[in-house]
């Protein structure tokens, strides 16, 4: 059934389901304003056709309270797009309130809710089990609900709702008596002339069919959707009876979506760096090799599997069900600090685990370890300690080789893919692989270059490295003693380098305490030194003030290293009373030692480290 029909006769004895193998609300600002400036620019009884919508008839159905019947129907495509024309009607049916109540009254119970004939609310768009509550009782409606954003959807939704009404109000003041004919023809724009193509289809593997036409047709869809449309559309062309992978697949996706959502990881973006991880782990390390759905299709093209369906389902269930598992790990790689994240474990086990995961994270180098990671996971799914060794591990090389090291992006990446691919195929073990990054790691940065390199110079200006604030961070952990930082890391990620990192000896040292401490020489090979670099809340109350000042004293008012809740700073106060060439050499000392410790690498079972071993084969590949 292939028509063209308005908003109004799209919804007309339907209720209409968001399924949760879909993804959750992702719009944002740019097609907000899109659909807006459509209806703008959308001449008087004119029709703009805003793209297709593919239903899935459900065997459900809803009565109102009159008895009037609502087939329910499964969106299978088209499901943003209606959610944000439901939010923008929402918005237009509370502005239409003063005006003509009876309008506004049809509104809701037309696109937005009615009674059913039991007497409770129902509602004509359903949104997916992770959103549905969040959209009906903290987005729809006049009065919202006092329960905050829990995933990213949950605040986009909101953030289109709060979007709409602003554009309203302003279209209110500035048209002034005139707002009430333009609101109820924008109502009529929406309602009577935004054409939808409608596609019905009766049996799920259809879906799949109709994707491969409309995909093949230029239609935008991230490369997970692309997959997940072709596997159903295999699945419609099994020669095979009564098998159940189109309900395999839409379970797969339906967790997919729910534990990416969950995570926050809901652009597509996300879901591609997912697709292509567990391709390179139980597929094809070759990264070279990755070219997205494509490969998907072409490692289970129905014409390589004539006559052998049964061998082709077989490899697909594997397939879907390796995808299915792989996503907790991931999602957990990217969201360690979230409430779903790594429950597999004891109580106990956990509080490391995230510690360890967030740590990773904040080195900024996660693509390269998301095959061993997820492995180490799949593999041993209960067993902490060999997670929580991969995951420090990986932090380890992260720090030595990307952020201390400044190598490239992929250095080492084809060997660690391979690793990773290994281990999920049961082909190395957890140990081999410590101990090849291990070898890769020194082999990269040997410790008496990362020595080396804390020697104040010139030409060392660890103010403007990219892993200062990590490092630092990890410094004041140290210092804290399990006592807590009180400076959050998102805080220090969001404020500029100029405010929360501080020179002691001032980058400009005008002030004649200064002067007679510090040469012009000194000062060139000093101030961007570690020893002379702290953490701090706003270094702008600090300024070029000379040391005492900046020191403090304890239980005195006014901001100074003393007073200041930063152990860094309060140790600086502690352990110097004045700040020369030889207090900088002493400190840098201190976190040299520190460092070393914290990022030590374990050599003593490593044959040879050479770098030519392994890092000639990264030259001729592109970095990403």
């Amino acid at each position: 059934m292939n028509n063209v029909f308005s908003l109004q006769e799209v919804f007309a004895g339907k209720v209409l389901q968001i399924p949760d193998y879909q993804r959750g609300y992702a719009w944002e600002e740019q097609q907000w304003n899109e659909l807006l400036e459509d209806l703008e620019f959308l001449a008087a009884k004119k029709d703009h056709y805003t793209g297709s919508l593919v239903l899935h008839n459900q065997p459900d159905t809803v009565f109102d309270k009159n008895g009037q019947r609502n087939e329910v129907f499964h969106i299978v495509d088209g499901q943003q797009r209606l959610a944000t024309t439901v939010l923008l009607l929402d918005a237009i049916r509370e502005k239409l309130t003063p005006f003509d109540k009876e309008l506004a009254d049809g509104t809701r119970s037309a696109y937005i809710e009615f009674k059913a004939r039991s007497g409770q609310a129902a509602h004509k768009l359903r949104l997916n089990a992770d959103c549905h509550d969040f959209f009906v009782h903290n987005v729809l409606g006049d009065h919202l609900g006092p329960q905050g954003p829990t995933i990213a959807s949950h605040q986009k939704l909101r953030d289109a709702r709060e979007h709409f009404r602003t554009y309203l109000n302003e279209k209110e003041q500035e048209l002034a008596n005139d707002f009430e004919p333009w609101l109820i023809n924008l109502h009529e724009k929406v309602t009577q002339h935004l054409k939808i193509g409608q596609y019905i289809v009766g049996d799920s593997t259809e879906v799949g069919v109709i994707f491969e036409v409309m995909n093949n047709r230029g239609k935008q869809l991230s490369e997970l959707e692309k997959v997940k449309n072709y596997l159903l559309y295999v699945a419609s062309k099994l020669d095979i009876e009564d098998h159940d992978l189109a309900t395999k697949i839409n379970a797969a996706w339906a967790e997919v979506f729910q534990r990416l959502m969950a995570a926050g990881l809901t652009s597509a973006d996300h879901e591609d760096r997912f697709l292509r991880a567990h391709w390179l782990m139980a597929y094809d390390p070759a990264r070279k090799g990755w070219a997205g759905s494509k490969s998907v299709k072409e490692r289970f093209d129905l014409r390589e599997f004539h006559r052998k369906h049964k061998s082709l389902l077989k490899q697909l269930h594997e397939y879907v069900r390796s995808l299915k598992d792989s996503v907790l790990a991931f999602a957990e790689i990217f969201g360690p600090q979230g409430a779903n994240a790594f429950t597999a474990y004891q109580s106990g086990q956990r509080a490391d685990l995230k510690r360890w995961a967030t740590k990773l994270t904040r080195t900024g180098a996660l693509s390269t370890f998301l095959p061993i990671l997820m492995a180490v996971r799949l593999r041993g799914p209960i067993d902490a300690d060999a997670y929580l060794e991969a995951l420090k591990l990986c932090e380890l090389y992260a720090f030595r080789v990307y952020r201390w090291g400044s190598k490239r992006a992929d250095a080492g990446q084809t060997r660690l893919f391979r690793l990773g691919y290994e281990l999920f195929h049961k082909e190395t073990t957890l140990k081999q692989i410590s101990k090849e990054m291990r070898r890769i790691a020194v082999g990269y940065y040997p410790d008496h270059v990362f020595e080396q390199d804390f020697q104040p110079s010139p030409e060392q200006n660890f103010y403007l490295w990219p892993g200062l604030r990590y490092f630092l961070y990890e410094y004041e952990e140290h210092l804290a003693k399990g006592r807590g930082v009180k400076m959050s890391w998102d805080d220090l990620q969001s404020s500029n380098t100029e405010k929360t990192i501080e020179h002691i000896l001032p980058q400009q040292p005008k002030h004649p305490y200064w002067k007679k401490r510090f040469t012009a020489e000194a000062c060139r090979r000093l101030t961007h030194s570690i020893g002379n670099l702290t953490l701090t809340f706003d270094n702008s109350a600090y300024g070029r003030k000379p040391y005492p000042e900046k020191r403090g004293q304890p239980d005195k008012d006014g901001a100074s290293y003393f007073n200041s809740s930063l152990f860094m700073e309060r140790k600086i106060a502690k352990d110097y009373e004045d700040w020369t060439e030889k207090a900088i050499q002493h400190r840098s000392r201190q976190i040299k030692k520190w460092a070393l410790v914290r990022w030590q690498i374990d050599a003593s079972d490593l044959d040879d480290a050479s770098p030519a071993l392994f890092g000639a084969d990264e030259a001729d590949e592109p970095s990403e």
